[in-house]
């Protein structure tokens, strides 16, 4: 599909599988994160927590794709869900100037999951570590999650993206 190479992936038509574990609220949505060999970083968020939103950071040291952010709303329906993922998703398509590094910019990249409705993207450049930033948006049903990954452009980043959406998908309130 021509609209999944270039970052914007709108599938209305996906059939989500819903769970009969439902995360009913933020955190219950990424507890299962650390399954994946990352450990949440304690306070790291700078943002107050409640049921419908959380900020959490990940990290791996021993992977090659270091640390995971990962922004969550679960909102009140999937109507108001995805007027919210266009919003989200337009603001991180034009990022405010230098959030990502100095004069680096986030370019359309293709979602490494396709969830109720995916946008992916990626800063134009490394960083002086050889790693980008892999900025992905996903709503699942009634959630809405950016997830930034940072890695190598590599297989291993393009997994470690496709889990974190897959486990998140699985729990997400439909």
């Amino acid at each position: 599909m021509a609209a999944a190479s270039c970052g914007d992936d709108d599938d209305e038509t996906a059939t989500p599988t819903v769970a009969a574990d439902a995360a009913t609220t933020a955190a219950e949505l990424v507890a299962d994160i650390p399954k994946l060999g990352y450990a949440e970083v304690s306070g790291s968020s700078g943002f107050a927590e409640t049921d419908i939103s959380k900020v959490a950071l990940f990290e791996n040291p021993a992977s090659k794709v270091s640390s995971l952010r990962l922004e969550v709303s679960i909102l009140a329906n999937a109507e108001a869900a995805t007027t919210n993922f266009g919003t989200l998703a337009d603001a991180l398509k034009n990022p405010p100037p230098d959030l990502f590094g100095a004069n680096t910019k986030q370019t359309a990249g293709t979602p490494a999951y396709q969830a109720d409705q995916s946008r992916s993207y990626k800063t134009d450049k490394p960083d002086n570590q050889g790693t980008f930033v892999f900025s992905d948006i996903h709503r699942f049903g009634r959630a809405v999650v950016i997830i930034y990954t940072i890695g190598p452009d590599s297989a291993e980043t393009v997994t470690v993206r496709k889990q974190v959406a897959e486990q998140l998908a699985a729990k997400a309130p439909r």
